[in-house]
């Protein structure tokens, strides 16, 4: 399987592991745009979820969302109104981009072979960056920066006005 088509089975995968999880472990409906790779030297946002993957491919899921979504992923999930950005938050942000590359994964085995998945890892703050390639650093002013040398397969959600994306990093392993 090429890579293009690959990206294209695993933005479908996302989308329909995304959908199912927030409609049903979540309790929020969701839209969705057509995925898309996007060439952006930064991607600001105030919270990322990431869970690396490898095996044949490797790569990054994330999920990109403002501190107010992230708050409320967090209530929905936990049946309390959070109002404080707290490890609560991060444990739950990190806890449903687990289970989206979770999901994906599942699909993956079958096509690709044995796939592995790391912990979760979330960042959240203003004014931080991260950077991954060729030693660019850079401030963002309110949000947090996350840059990379490829292009991010975008799929972008909406939830109550409310936007964020899962993103995908994705490359064939060094035979």
């Amino acid at each position: 399987m090429s890579l293009e088509s690959m990206m294209e089975t695993v933005a479908l995968d996302i989308t329909e592991s995304t959908k199912t999880l927030f409609e049903t472990m979540i309790m929020m409906d969701l839209k969705h745009d057509t995925a898309a790779l996007i060439d952006e030297t930064q991607i600001r946002t105030d919270v990322i979820g990431i869970v690396s993957f490898t095996g044949k491919y490797h790569g990054v899921i994330a999920l990109f969302c403002s501190k107010k979504f992230a708050l409320k992923v967090a209530s929905n999930m936990l049946m309390t109104e959070l109002t404080n950005f707290s490890n609560e938050v991060k444990d739950a942000i990190g806890e449903v981009t687990n289970m989206i590359a979770g999901n994906v994964k599942t699909k993956l085995i079958a096509q690709c072979g044995d796939m592995y998945l790391s912990i979760p890892i979330v960042i959240a703050g203003e004014g931080l960056s991260i950077t991954s390639v060729n030693n660019h650093p850079a401030v963002a002013e309110t949000a947090l920066s996350c840059f990379s040398k490829d292009p991010w397969l975008m799929t972008p959600f909406t939830s109550n006005s409310e936007k964020f994306n899962i993103g995908l990093l994705l490359r064939e392993s060094n035979k």
